[in-house]
């Protein structure tokens, strides 16, 4: 990769770990830190331009030079700060911002309004980012990225395919995939192939799979065959990232218990699981794990927020019996102790940041989920309006060509995958899966701005 010349906001543990990585490769570094201490510290640790003061003040941003950047991370554990500091860098002349996010409903449902309003390029929850990884060790899933459309009323997956994932052992003309889904491509490497229902993936390709966001979780497991449905899993600590998880796996696991430490939270979270064992407790205390049969679960999670209570209630996992541990780790300096762990699936959201940031920037700065190096492929979502050629057309009249997939229609609070007899109707939004060589037909057939 070619020199280039970052600002990054926040030299908190996200922060930090993004700009000590990209120094080493090479690049030139600003970091912006509002604390004095900890730009004092920064700047005697890495290598980089530190500017001391909060990125929501143009002086600031213009004193680390943000018009002269190739991108503008803005990743401090600031919501607010983050989401300002990338509206003022693009107005400064940025070229590109990444925004960082607490909140996952920011990104599954409300994505489209703030890129719009904050002019973000790549807006990103480290909440769920962590919780994907999470759930794809539990269940079994090997879910490479995720979008998020229509107000999360679809969902696209980018999955790993093993040699025995059913896409590569049958043709797709001879899969009944779940009702409200479809395979749009496979990738190989850099290469994408929209497939023909004679086709069969290869043992490593991606397949990208469009779905209603109901369905998508039994799409996933259609074809991977590893996907599972683990008797008992038990979630130590149950923060915004635990809760995520422990609502997500509600009907996919036989049995969800929940230990955290807060009783007030405790009893929120009775109240907002009802279908989960919540237990008031210490999740480092043995006697504790003990009385409540942990030694009985398939997988435990420890969530707590806090590294070294993790660290001992993995621990104890492990000396209970229990097969599969998870364990979130945020900071760095804990990192050997961990190691000396092992047989622990380390899920840490600075490094999960950092490997979405890397990709983005690989990818010629291009957020798209289907878009490859070469920009062979995007998706787009549409609306019909009146005009339209595809106004009252049905798919098989339409008769796309095999570059341009109509992934889903959504009309009204009704979202469906359309087929061959389905009719496009005005006011009707359309997420469409197209191939580069495919967008001049489909600013064609499907003309207008973006919608979400």
């Amino acid at each position: 990769m070619e020199k280039q010349r970052y600002v990054i906001m926040g030299a908190g543990t996200v922060g930090f770990y993004l700009a000590q990585t990209l120094s080493r490769q090479g690049h030139e570094l600003v970091l912006i830190e509002s604390d004095s201490e900890r730009a004092a510290e920064v700047e005697d640790e890495i290598d980089a331009t530190v500017v001391h003061g909060s990125g929501s003040h143009i002086a600031v941003l213009e004193e680390a030079g943000v018009a002269a950047c190739d991108l503008f991370m803005a990743v401090s554990s600031h919501d607010e700060v983050n989401l300002a500091a990338s509206l003022l860098a693009k107005h400064l002349g940025a070229p590109r911002t990444v925004t960082r996010v607490g909140i996952a409903d920011e990104v599954t449902t409300h994505h489209t309004i703030y890129e719009k309003l904050f002019l973000t390029d790549l807006l990103m929850s480290t909440q769920l980012l962590a919780s994907t990884r999470i759930l794809n060790y539990i269940l079994g899933h090997n879910t490479v990225q995720v979008e998020y459309l229509a107000q999360n009323k679809i969902q696209l997956r980018r999955i790993g395919l093993e040699e025995d994932s059913i896409l590569v052992t049958t043709a797709l003309k001879d899969l009944e995939l779940p009702g409200g889904s479809l395979v749009a491509a496979y990738f190989s490497g850099d290469e994408l192939k929209v497939p023909s229902g004679e086709d069969r993936a290869q043992p490593g390709d991606d397949a990208l799979l469009i779905g209603r966001t109901e369905v998508i979780q039994e799409v996933e497991s259609f074809v991977s065959p590893h996907s599972q449905k683990p008797g008992r899993v038990v979630i130590a600590g149950c923060g915004v990232t635990g809760f995520m998880v422990a609502n997500a796996l509600v009907g996919k696991v036989h049995r969800i218990t929940v230990i955290e430490k807060s009783r007030a939270r405790a009893q929120e979270l009775a109240e907002k699981l009802p279908r989960c064992s919540i237990l008031c407790g210490d999740a480092t205390d043995e006697s504790l794990l003990k009385v409540e049969g942990v030694a009985e679960a398939n997988t435990f999670v420890a969530a707590t927020g806090n590294d070294e209570s993790n660290l001992m209630a993995s621990l104890l996992a492990k000396e209970l019996g229990v097969p599969e541990v998870i364990a979130m780790v945020d900071r760095s300096t804990t990192t050997h102790l961990w190691k000396k762990l092992g047989l622990v699936h380390i899920v840490s959201p600075r490094t999960l940041v950092h490997r979405r940031i890397e990709d983005y920037i690989n990818n010629g700065y291009n957020a798209n989920i289907v878009s490859l190096k070469r920009g062979s492929a995007q998706v787009f979502q549409r609306q019909i309006y009146a005009e339209s050629p595809t106004a009252g057309v049905s798919l098989a009249e339409l008769d796309p060509p095999p570059g341009l997939i109509v992934g889903a229609v959504i009309r009204g609070e009704k979202v469906f995958v359309p087929r061959g007899p389905d009719r496009l109707e005005v006011d009707d939004r359309v997420i469409i899966f197209v191939e580069a060589k495919e967008v001049p037909l489909l600013r064609l057939l499907f003309p207008g701005r973006e919608v979400d």
